[in-house]
């Protein structure tokens, strides 16, 4: 195979701009031609592979012809519906020689320079400076960031970038943040849910390898989180549950990354930073615990409860994927949880009543899901407000005991192993509320079983042993 066939296999891999709009097509023979490429892109993919063994592999080639096969290549290493089941592997395969052990950093610059840079050219983020990759101290005053986004037409940009993030070498992020933060905050700030998501799937890469010091020295640090806490205003679209799923890990990983915990620095009394441990000498690397603290708040208070809870209530998905979330934030927190016990418990025992009017339109999977998702991240509040929980025994055992005794009731089509799981929670709660609480076994626990021993002793009736064996 000759070296001419390279320029061929690379157009034939250009993914077709008609894949940008893919989820609104409505054209019959469209949809059937963009089908008709994806299949053959593995072909084109082994073709391509083939041809780089008969030249001893792509690292032997000249620089900007790397680049070209990575900026083809990369697109099909993520999602996309251009991707066919076997394109990412393959991709992969040509790729792999690259990432042994880091991307060349003429081959990098160059995907950066003449790939990426000037597909997001037309649009510049109006908080960034483009020549060094530093926050602005005030927006730009430039045209509408989101007119035109010639970007967007660029199927497959965002795995390209993704693949760079992943696999640049961190020491090299200093001389490329110009080139790599303007994209990533383009995508993160979109307007589009489904854009947005890509964004911060983009910054969890990026976070998982940039030195923290220079997220912190170019003022991104506070940049990332505003636009991070902005992705949960993107509430009744499709794509919100998993905007919220992506966005909490991601939170909590930047927090960590740019205020460290540090547990000696926390009152041992209230679990709040003290006066003492909130100053920080100045040129001092130590991260200040009274930051750390307020961005977990408004994680947990403005976005997830200020936010999805208050105005999402009528999305049940969203409502669980907040759920789902609670607990890694929680554990985040710890005792600093505590102030927010006033929405938490409602909203947590609530979701375990029995609706007075059924709804029709919402699932009974996704009913049941909120419920183990709710005891769940109950449990975790239980032990990381243990101290606090004396306040909140009565409204908790209530929602406990009567979820149980409508549990009965439970015959899910299909589920089965998740009602299960609900009932060993259901008990798992007491056990943990028990433990926090240990007078609730000799007097609220004791009422319930009083009142009906059939029913309630397989709730609380281990609860005493199982406490006693700690």
């Amino acid at each position: 195979m000759s070296s001419s066939t390279l320029p061929n296999l690379l157009a034939a891999l250009a993914i077709p701009q008609d894949f940008s709009r893919f989820d609104k097509l409505a054209d019959e023979q469209i949809l059937t031609q963009l089908i008709r490429w994806k299949n053959g892109v593995s072909t084109s993919l082994t073709s391509l592979r083939e041809l780089l063994a008969t030249r001893h592999g792509i690292q032997s080639l000249p620089v900007d012809e790397q680049a070209d096969i990575v900026a083809s290549v990369a697109a099909f290493d993520g999602p996309g519906e251009w991707t066919a089941d076997d394109a990412s592997s393959l991709a992969l395969s040509i790729l792999d020689p690259l990432t042994e052990p880091h991307i060349p950093a003429l081959v990098l610059t160059r995907i950066l320079t003449h790939h990426l840079k000037p597909a997001f050219a037309a649009n510049p983020h109006p908080r960034l400076n483009l020549q060094t990759g530093r926050k602005l101290p005030r927006p730009a005053d430039t045209q509408d960031a989101y007119e035109g986004q010639v970007w967007k037409m660029r199927i497959g940009t965002g795995n390209v970038l993704g693949w760079c993030l992943r696999n640049i070498e961190p020491s090299m992020y200093e001389s490329v943040w110009h080139l790599i933060l303007p994209p990533v905050m383009t995508y993160l700030d979109d307007f589009e849910a489904s854009y947005k998501l890509r964004g911060v799937r983009l910054v969890s890469d990026l976070l998982s390898r940039v030195p923290p010091e220079l997220l912190k020295r170019t003022g991104v640090d506070g940049l990332l989180f505003t636009s991070l806490s902005g992705t949960f205003n993107h509430l009744r679209d499709p794509f919100t549950p998993d905007l919220i799923r992506a966005a909490v890990p991601t939170t909590l990983h930047l927090i960590d990354l740019i205020t460290p915990p540090l547990p000696a620095s926390l009152s041992p009394e209230s679990g709040f930073p003290s006066q003492d441990s909130t100053m920080v000498k100045s040129g001092s690397s130590r991260a200040n615990p009274a930051t750390r603290y307020e961005h977990l708040s408004t994680l947990l208070g403005s976005c997830l409860i200020g936010t999805v809870f208050l105005y999402a209530y009528a999305d049940p998905e969203a409502i669980l994927a907040a759920t789902d979330m609670l607990p890694l934030v929680l554990t985040h927190i710890g005792i600093g949880a505590a102030r927010w016990l006033k929405a938490l418990i409602p909203q947590l025992t609530h979701a375990l009543l029995p609706p007075a009017i059924p709804s029709p339109t919402r699932p009974l999977d996704v009913d049941l899901r909120l419920k183990v998702s709710s005891l769940r991240a109950l449990c975790t509040c239980i032990e990381t407000c243990a101290p606090r929980m004396y306040l909140w025994k009565c409204n908790i055992i209530d929602a406990i005991g009567r979820a149980w005794a409508s549990a009965t009731d439970i015959e899910y089509e299909g589920a089965s192993s998740l009602a299960l799981e609900y009932k060993i929670l259901l008990e798992m709660t007491c056990i943990k509320l028990a433990e926090a609480c240990p007078s609730i076994i000799q007097e609220e626990y004791q009422q319930l079983i009083r009142f009906d021993s059939v029913l309630f002793n397989g709730l609380v009736g281990n609860s005493s042993s199982a406490t006693s064996d700690k």
